[in-house]
């Protein structure tokens, strides 16, 4: 019987096991794709220009209404003085007012040098950055040379756009034999032709310097722009600007204006 019991548990089916395999499923996540930037370095090189471009126009455009307010004023000063003086010209006014004046004791005493100085250089320099033709600077040159009794300032303007226009040839003889305008400028070239006269052909220079130093192709002519440990510097940048007091835009001025055009 026991047997019996024995052989029908035996028999009995086993439970079945239910095993469960779980899964565990591992998300990669893909590398982010690098963002497209919303403009290009020369795109915003030239954002920069064009808004560089707008204030000097903007800053221009205020100049030249003050200064034809002013100039209009001083028309109808000139014509009312020469038609009460009964005078024949702007200097036969210029003469008798003096005259007139001068017995009442009444002088004109001319603004100082350093005004002289500043107001010349910041408009030569206007004329410059204005004026790309060669010939156009020569004649504006002419013209300003040939004035009877040119004044101090006159004489600071005619200085610096002879300057320009001797610079500006020196350039395109060194051009037409091969030597760009970057190394013309560059620090080194312009400290060794600084012990010639300007009457030395700048072609016989730059052989004598090609020989005595080891001329290299400029890598980066920018960045001889502004050079650290120089106590001239040749260019000042925005950034620089707008940190300047106003004794030092006073006193730099001419470089200010010159580096605003390659800002």
């Amino acid at each position: 019987m026991e047997n019996e019991e024995m052989l029908e548990q035996t028999n009995e089916p086993a439970e079945e096991t239910a095993q469960t395999d779980e899964t565990t499923e591992t998300i990669v996540e893909e590398p982010a794709q690098p963002t497209e930037p919303m403009f290009t370095k020369s795109q915003m090189q030239e954002e920069i220009n064009n808004a560089v471009e707008k204030r000097i126009a903007r800053e221009r455009r205020k100049l030249d209404r003050e200064y034809k307010e002013s100039l209009s004023k001083y028309q109808e000063l000139a014509y009312l003085t020469q038609q009460g003086l009964k005078a024949n010209s702007l200097e036969d006014t210029l003469e008798k007012s003096r005259e007139f004046y001068g017995k009442q004791g009444i002088t004109y005493v001319p603004s100082n040098e350093e005004d002289d100085e500043i107001i010349g250089k910041a408009y030569a320099q206007e004329i410059i950055s204005e004026t790309d033709n060669l010939k156009e600077l020569e004649d504006t040159f002419k013209r300003l040379s040939s004035k009877d009794n040119p004044t101090n300032r006159d004489k600071i303007i005619i200085d610096n756009l002879s300057s320009e226009i001797q610079t500006r040839k020196r350039i395109a003889t060194l051009e037409s034999i091969g030597v760009k305008e970057e190394e013309y400028n560059s620090s080194e070239f312009k400290q060794f032709a600084s012990q010639f006269t300007k009457e030395t052909p700048i072609e016989n220079v730059y052989e004598i310097y090609k020989k005595n130093t080891n001329v290299k192709p400029l890598a980066n002519p920018g960045s001889m722009k502004s050079i650290p440990g120089k106590e001239k510097k040749d260019f000042i940048s925005e950034a620089e600007y707008d940190k300047m007091s106003e004794k030092e835009i006073e006193d730099n001025l001419d470089l200010i204006r010159q580096s605003m055009t390659k800002w």
